[in-house]
């Protein structure tokens, strides 16, 4: 009893969101980690054990949904929406609209039902004078709400040219 007295006082209230397993539903297949690419670069992957469905296109379950794409970016928290990208923004956070689609692209966040993505250009990492450097992709899952499922994510590391190298 004192254990869940404990916990709850540390903010763990969604115990059914944390995984405490590797989760390896997600496996990456092109390109290689750790790999220098030139942009477009597509990156392409297999999922297991979750079904792809469009944002809004039935209720909302642990099983079904999208994938969210980040790059560079650290993912939105577990049950957290993608309007958390645009936290802060003040042009942004009073229109309704926003984020749309082409301001999460903005900000290197992609969204898609398919088990591949193609990524036009890998912008450079802020205030990184590397000539070659290490960009991360993360894939969380969302709900066909637009909520983010568990705390699973997965990360593939490249290698890229800094553009104005």
């Amino acid at each position: 009893m004192a254990a869940v007295v404990a916990l709850a006082g540390c903010g763990l209230t969604h115990l059914d969101d944390l995984d405490f397993r590797v989760d390896d539903r997600l496996d990456f297949v092109s390109p290689g980690a750790r790999s220098t690419v030139q942009a477009p670069v597509t990156v392409t992957w297999t999922m297991k054990d979750f079904r792809i469905a469009a944002p809004d296109s039935e209720p909302p379950s642990r099983d079904a949904g999208y994938f969210a794409v980040f790059v560079d970016q650290s993912p939105i928290e577990p049950r957290h929406t993608l309007a958390d990208v645009a936290d802060g923004d003040t042009l942004c956070e009073g229109r309704p609209d926003c984020p749309d689609k082409a301001y999460l692209v903005d900000h290197d966040v992609y969204t898609t039902t398919a088990t591949s993505l193609e990524l036009p250009v890998i912008s450079d990492i802020p205030g990184s004078e590397e000539e070659l450097q290490l960009h991360t992709i993360t894939i969380v899952l969302m709900d066909t709400a637009g909520h983010r499922i568990g705390e699973s994510a997965w990360q593939l590391d490249l290698r890229a040219r800094k553009v104005g190298a």
